[in-house]
């Protein structure tokens, strides 16, 4: 009894020492001594996040093998972020990749092309007759929206690709004159957490009676994280020029995180370790071939031949000299060996030539390294390989792209991601310009309005289909009534409004069905039967 007595004594002294370690940036919730540096004996200080990058038998997580409750608290993510220094470290080394490697770039751009292609179609519907005019002045609001802000293809893909870089990206939505409204981003680094909230609070009027939590600098209750009312921002490094954004101003796209978690995280976080060493093999590998191609062979002389028999060696004819410019000015006389093609060597008894560098068998398997850790890192977005690695001789282009493959139905996915967030963002638009007056003459409050109508979005078809059966398949849906002409040209990637103003014909919805009814009434006369 008392062995165990003790093992529980030292393991309770373990999961203090964890505790405290994971909270020392917390310095309101520790003693003043838990919040000081740890050194070792020999004067180093002890880095508390090795853990993230070490070798996983080592590091406090395995030293508190249990989750507690502040792990996650107050929008807390661990073991992934506990602080805004958390999130910055990670961003840091994300921005580093993207500036600093074409396969980080590559990556996004080859996620926004599955997902966005040539962009969302966005359509204001009534719900019921009696609300046509209505939906058609909200449709001409969302399409001012989209045209003052560039929308299609730059706004949207610049959100995409923060959101996927940073995990998460802040859109800040203005309303100008006339009930029109411009979006902005705000930078991941400018949401941060007041120095004092309580000032904040009594402006914003909530009394002492109500609870905020401020964490990562977004303001929600204590007890409802995922319960956003606002966004505390600066736009300085000492925070004295600030601003507080209300959640019906901000679209906050957040990813790779769960509900309560208050910050999104980057979708490169699980791969970064693997993304800077597919990165430094690449490069290191680049530099060698470079320089060992630069040596054509390798002359091994017979033992013992002597220095000056060496240097004798080989026809004076192929030699020339010239001036080498040096850096700091002047020149260098240098001389080099030149063979013009064709040209025939013939060494002397007992020389051999061998190859270089170049000729090694060991380069090869630089590659193949490389393209491994690539696959690896495909796997985290479920791409084929050749979209990551660009090596396409081993891809099949018709089974990747099919709808039943995982690349398809991840992105099809995260397409209904950016969906929902989309039409969030679209709702905030009409209600900035409802609130400016630009619907005061239907007289409608915001609930009839928003009762009354519905944002349809349609986004663009991700797997490869034949558009021959795809005509044919919209024609027969078109024709039982179930597809409108406008979801049809959506899944083309054309722009319906556009087309019929080109000069396409609008038809009769019913014309096919009627059609095939025809068709079978004369195949059943032909079989000698009344229709």
């Amino acid at each position: 009894m008392t062995e165990f007595n003790e093992f529980l004594d030292d393991q309770a002294r373990l999961r203090t020492l964890a505790e405290a370690s994971r909270l020392n940036l917390d310095s309101n919730e520790l003693p003043v001594a838990a919040g000081q540096p740890l050194i070792e004996d020999f004067g180093d200080v002890v880095d508390r996040r090795e853990y993230l990058t070490d070798d996983p038998s080592f590091g406090f997580p395995l030293l508190n093998p249990f989750s507690v409750l502040s792990d996650r608290q107050a929008g807390k993510l661990w073991p992934i972020y506990q602080s805004e220094q958390d999130l910055a470290r990670i961003r840091g080394r994300a921005h580093n990749l993207i500036t600093l490697t074409p396969t980080h770039a590559g990556v996004l751009d080859a996620l926004a092309n599955y997902v966005l292609g040539q962009g969302f179609t966005f359509t204001a519907r009534a719900v019921g007759d009696h609300a046509a005019q209505l939906a058609a002045a909200v449709q001409a609001t969302i399409d001012r929206f989209l045209d003052d802000n560039a929308f299609s293809g730059c706004l949207d893909r610049e959100l995409h690709v923060r959101s996927r870089e940073d995990g998460e990206a802040f859109l800040v939505l203005d309303c100008r004159p006339n009930g029109r409204v411009t979006a902005r981003f705000l930078e991941c680094e400018q949401i941060t957490q007041p120095a004092d909230p309580r000032p904040l609070e009594d402006w914003l009027g909530y009394g002492e009676d109500f609870s905020s939590c401020w964490m990562f600098g977004i303001h929600t209750p204590v007890r409802q994280t995922n319960h956003v009312l606002g966004y505390h921002v600066i736009y300085d490094g000492g925070g004295l020029d600030w601003d507080y954004i209300s959640a019906g101003q901000m679209e906050h796209v957040k990813r790779n995180v769960t509900a309560n978690a208050k910050r999104g995280v980057s979708d490169f976080f699980p791969v970064l370790g693997d993304l800077e060493r597919e990165a430094k093999l690449r490069r290191n590998t680049a530099e060698s071939a470079a320089l060992q191609a630069a040596i054509a062979w390798i002359l091994e002389t017979p033992a013992g031949a002597l220095q000056s028999q060496v240097q004798a060696l080989g026809s004076p004819d192929f030699y020339t000299a010239y001036t080498k410019p040096l850096q700091n000015g002047g020149g260098k006389q240098q001389s080099v060996s030149r063979y013009p093609p064709g040209t025939v060597l013939r060494p002397s008894a007992g020389l051999q030539y061998k190859p270089g560098p170049m000729g090694s068998e060991r380069n090869p398997n630089f590659l193949l390294v490389g393209q491994y850790v690539l696959r690896a890192i495909a796997v985290r977005w479920n791409m084929p390989e050749y979209l990551i690695s660009a090596d396409a001789s081993n891809a099949n282009y018709a089974s990747a792209l099919v709808a039943e493959s995982p690349f398809v139905k991840a992105r099809e996915g995260d397409q209904q991601f950016y969906k929902r967030h989309f039409r969030s963002l679209i709702w905030k638009v009409v209600r900035l310009a409802w609130q400016a007056g630009r619907f005061a003459r239907f007289g409608v409050a915001w609930d009839t309005l928003e009762a009354s109508l519905e944002i349809k979005i349609d986004a663009p078809v991700v797997a490869t289909r034949d558009a021959l059966k795809l005509a044919q398949t919209q024609a027969l849906q078109i024709g039982l009534g179930i597809l409108s002409r406008h979801t049809a040209a959506a899944q083309a990637g054309l722009d319906y409004d556009a087309e019929v103003a080109q000069g396409a014909a609008v038809q009769n919805s019913a014309a096919p069905a009627t059609g095939r009814i025809k068709h079978q009434n004369d195949e059943s006369l032909s079989h000698g039967h009344s229709p």
